[in-house]
């Protein structure tokens, strides 16, 4: 363990009632963190840390390393696992694994709200802010675990998580709504929609993106990803189950 290590994530600056805590979602998750300190930041806002007159004592930074632990692990677990897909494949699916759903979706699993410290004006009521900040700390807890345990341990935690939501994607099918909606577009108006960045927050390792997609000067929507494909794809969403409700009702109204 490097001296860096050792010094900046023992348990002795939190709370025993914290430390109790900390271990009792390390049983939830079925691992083993000697790092609490380490993770008690990970879990901890920003809103807190300001609070608290600290504003470096929050998980942003551990998100920012995690962010690109779970990129590779992913990367890695499709290598292996999809032998035969090719590269286009590999990344539409990696892009499915890693959104903001899927890791809000793992950490809601494992209760990780519970475990959050919030600033006293903070409580993420907004949907949108509840699923980014989740998913961040999701990213956040691979970070402390890979500095703690390493790579190939962090791969098999990766692997052990995600296996199943890969499954389900490979049995459901990858939704690729900008393609379906370029297809739509294409059939129907004979034109592509077009996308549009109106919006960014946030510092560049964190950034938030807004993109406004537009078609045929009717159709219009607008959505939040933390990256600008990741809010196209949404953007593709909302305007892809619009045009779909449109089409419905044309189809009832020719009946």
């Amino acid at each position: 363990m490097s001296l860096w290590f050792s010094k900046n994530t023992s348990s002795g600056e939190i709370s025993p009632a914290r430390r109790k805590q900390l271990k009792d979602l390390c049983r939830k998750l079925n691992v083993h963190v000697k790092a609490l300190a380490l993770l008690d930041r990970a879990f901890t806002h920003a809103s807190y840390s300001h609070e608290n007159r600290d504003p470096l004592y929050n998980y942003e930074r551990l998100e920012f390393l995690g962010d690109s632990v779970l990129n590779l692990g992913i990367a890695k677990l499709l290598y292996e696992t999809r032998p035969n897909e090719k590269e286009g494949s590999l990344s539409a699916l990696r892009s499915s694994l890693v959104d903001e759903k899927t890791l809000f979706e793992i950490a809601e699993q494992f209760s990780f709200y519970d475990y959050l410290k919030l600033g006293k004006g903070e409580s993420l009521s907004d949907e949108r802010a509840r699923v980014k900040v989740l998913a961040d700390v999701m990213e956040s807890f691979l970070a402390v675990y890979f500095l703690e345990h390493g790579w190939e341990n962090s791969f098999r935690l990766i692997k052990r998580l995600f296996s199943p939501v890969l499954q389900r994607r490979l049995e459901d099918g990858i939704r690729d709504y900008k393609s379906q909606l370029q297809k739509w577009a294409l059939a129907r108006y004979k034109e592509y929609p077009v996308y549009k960045v109106i919006g960014e927050e946030g510092p560049d390792h964190n950034k938030l993106f807004t993109v406004e997609v537009t078609l045929h000067n009717k159709w219009r929507a607008i959505s939040t990803g933390r990256s600008k494909k990741d809010a196209e794809q949404k953007a593709a969403e909302q305007l892809f189950s619009l045009v779909q409700e449109e089409h419905e009702k044309e189809k009832e109204n020719a009946s």
